[in-house]
């Protein structure tokens, strides 16, 4: 009976062991943080081009790995692509799969896997050329004029069950490879919506649009009355908060205004499209977390100025005005992510953080005021440039060989604090300021004092009277730098009262007293430049005299000492 009792207790320690060692995400104090092991992770990553991957040879030959190690990644955003690994029907072929968890696991990187099947950018290019062959069992959308786009519909159990069958056997082969947690999360299908339609109207979809609202829709709306994103709280209560009936019926008509981008024309078209294409993706994740549970996400194509309105941007895409409903048809689905292309980085966020929604941003330019302003003021789980191993300054998210530096040096300050960021997840203790043309000096309260940021990067030529026709040479050489890569951020951490470490990229910070009846002025107590290691300050020069200023120029960390000071008068010339 005691070796009974022994043998069950090492096999129960046995599995809960493994259950712990899971990726997984863990919610804590009104936010979320990933989890390998047991141990918090927070992923400083890129996002290869679509078809990298796809060659082991060719990730070699570029050279993209050491790369990435050069520049303190610990993560690597890469696609496996369903026409590449299921040639033939039922026969699948993990060769493009398998490299790129054998070579993350030699440099020690992690893998956030992108499953490119049903559709990429909206379109269904990616499908087994079996399934785009055969159009009549795998049908396509129908826009309003009875056109067919290049878009396989939601509204179809053959194309779902073929995407399922095929990430299930994916998810089941990384379980069986990839016993220590390489691939650490997965992205289900990529930027999915219907573009050049509001709506889907084959006739599938024509006998759902003219329907009743599925009830487990109305189940969780219900269930949220009151929690909902605004616009969809908006136009349910409008109608009279009706828990049955067909889809205008219970949303209404929509407006088909798109003067403003920021609006919702055709809503309810939207709210139906997201709600089929949620149940799609649902099922499919739900397959292939039944194989290997691990954290599975979805990501956007924004809609942006120009493209306000459903079919402009991917119609149905799991954007925020639609999360509850995505959460009602998928629940096997993590969070939504957002690609951030567009200038209204500060924006974007805010909307995808409603509804307590974690933000992980797996496509973005190098930015790194970006990267600092999303790790510090909304707890991103990640941040990854798209695109960068490929030619500089090419492609969406191609970088120059000096802002993929400035991202390495970045990612090594980030990296080195340790636990310090998700140990002030959700804190007031920790915030991110990022310089914006609509807003050149953000400003944020910590503690006692108003912190403002200005950058430092020179917007005019100095005149040391080298003539008129060089000046303006130089002034658009300034111009055309800073139309590229006019970055100024920082992310800031209070350790104390009067204490603060910050990381920045050309930043000028400036401390005022928060109380606006105090006298005298905030001076510098201590100003220390320095990096981190092991989640511990090494301490570099410290700065006084002719450089006694916090200013970090290009990527650089500094630790800040401040008091507030009876003096009042202006400091002079060398102050």
């Amino acid at each position: 009976m005691k070796k009974l009792r022994y043998f069950l207790l090492l096999t129960f320690a046995f599995f809960f062991t493994v259950a712990q060692a899971q990726p997984t995400l863990v919610k804590k104090n009104g936010s979320t943080h990933f989890e390998i092991d047991g141990k918090p992770f927070v992923m400083f990553t890129g996002e290869l081009h679509n078809s990298t991957s796809t060659s082991e040879s060719y990730m070699k030959e570029i050279g993209v790995w050491q790369k990435m190690k050069d520049a303190n990644f610990n993560t690597v955003i890469a696609s496996c692509s369903w026409d590449v690994i299921e040639r033939e029907p039922g026969k699948y072929d993990f060769t493009s799969v398998d490299h790129v968890i054998r070579s993350a696991r030699e440099y020690g990187l992690k893998v956030v896997m992108i499953w490119f099947a049903s559709w990429k950018n909206g379109n269904s290019t990616y499908a087994p050329s079996y399934i785009k062959r055969n159009p009549a069992k795998y049908p396509l959308v129908k826009n309003e004029n009875g056109q067919t786009l290049n878009v396989l519909s939601a509204f179809n159990e053959d194309s779902k069950n073929a995407d399922k069958n095929a990430f299930a056997a994916l998810m089941r082969h990384i379980r069986e490879i990839d016993k220590d947690h390489t691939v650490i999360m997965m992205q289900v299908e990529n930027e999915m919506g219907i573009l050049g339609s509001k709506r889907d109207f084959s006739a599938a979809a024509e006998k759902a649009w003219k329907g009743q609202v599925p009830a487990d829709l109305m189940n969780y709306l219900s269930a949220h009355k009151g929690k909902l994103f605004p616009e969809l709280e908006k136009v349910w209560k409008a109608n009279g908060y009706k828990t049955k009936g067909t889809w205008e019926e219970v949303f209404g008509k929509s407006h088909s205004n798109t003067e403003d981008w920021k609006e919702y024309p055709f809503y309810t078209e939207e709210i139906f499209q997201a709600y089929y294409y949620g149940k799609y993706v649902g099922e499919i994740a739900a397959a292939g977390r039944a194989e290997h549970n691990i954290p599975m996400y979805v990501n956007n194509w924004l809609k942006q100025p120009g493209m306000g309105a459903p079919g402009g941007f991917p119609s149905g895409s799991p954007l925020p005005e639609v999360i509850d409903v995505w959460r009602a048809a998928a629940p096997a689905i993590d969070f939504t992510a957002p690609d951030i292309y567009i200038n209204e980085f500060e924006w974007v966020l805010s909307q995808f953080s409603l509804s307590e929604n974690p933000i992980f941003i797996p496509e973005c330019r190098t930015d790194i005021a970006k990267a600092l302003y999303a790790y510090g003021e909304y707890d991103a789980m990640g941040f990854a440039p798209f695109g960068f191993d490929g030619p500089q300054g090419q492609g969406a998210g191609g970088a120059s060989d000096e802002e993929f530096a400035n991202l390495g040096k970045c990612y090594g300050l980030l990296s080195g604090m340790g636990n310090m960021l998700i140990d002030n997840y959700n804190s007031d203790k920790m915030r991110g300021l990022m310089v914006t043309a609509d807003n050149p000096n953000p400003s944020v309260e910590m503690g006692d004092y108003v912190i403002t940021l200005t950058s430092t990067q020179r917007m005019r030529a100095f005149d040391y009277g080298q003539g008129e026709e060089q000046l303006a040479a130089e002034n658009a050489a300034l111009a055309a730098r800073n139309q590229r890569q006019n970055q100024s951020g920082a992310l800031i951490i209070q350790t104390g009262a009067d204490e603060f470490y910050v990381v920045a990229i050309n930043a000028m910070l400036n401390f005022t007293p928060k109380d606006s009846k105090a006298k005298g002025r905030v001076l510098w107590d201590t100003l220390e430049e320095g990096t981190f290691k092991d989640g511990k300050w090494v301490p570099g020069r410290n700065l006084n005299g002719d450089e006694n200023r916090p200013n970090i120029s290009g990527v650089g960390a500094m630790r800040i000492v401040v008091y507030q000071s009876s003096v009042d008068a202006p400091a002079g010339r060398f102050g």
